[in-house]
């Protein structure tokens, strides 16, 4: 019995060490920024990101832009395509997240659309990033 109580000890303990504070500046990250596509249909276009924190007391950030595959290329929706900047969490931890829901008025028109959001990411200390989401597709 005593190797199993150590073994649930040392589980505890490499639990606790993954969810505290991330390392200083300048280690290893244990984490990477990502930005998704969780909502897509008509009427909504949901992004959720996720920013690596560095280990400072900065605060961190992210805005959305949705966007849709034109004959010309990526191009911003029409109407509010960009969110507010909104408040992730401290750069002291390890990750945080925050996600943006758009809402959509597809037309009914039988033709399919290809859209995306774009994620601007303040991480503090002067950091910045961009990461894309995978396309999906409404309409049709």
């Amino acid at each position: 019995m005593p190797r199993k109580s150590s073994f649930v000890a040392l589980g505890a303990a490499l639990l606790a060490v993954s969810a505290g504070p991330a390392h200083a500046a300048g280690t290893d990250q244990l984490t990477s920024s990502w930005a998704n596509v969780n909502i897509c249909n008509s009427g909504q276009l949901g992004a959720r990101a996720q920013l690596a924190g560095d280990g400072s007391k900065n605060m961190m950030r992210v805005r959305f832009t949705a966007q849709w595959l034109s004959p010309d290329g990526w191009a911003p929706l029409v109407g509010q395509a960009t969110s507010p900047w909104q408040d992730a969490g401290s750069a002291e931890f390890t990750w945080a997240q925050a996600g943006w829901t758009f809402n959509l008025a597809v037309p009914p028109t039988g033709v399919s659309y290809q859209l995306r959001a774009v994620a601007e990411m303040d991480l503090g200390s002067g950091r910045s990033s961009s990461q894309t989401t995978g396309a999906c597709v409404v309409g049709g």
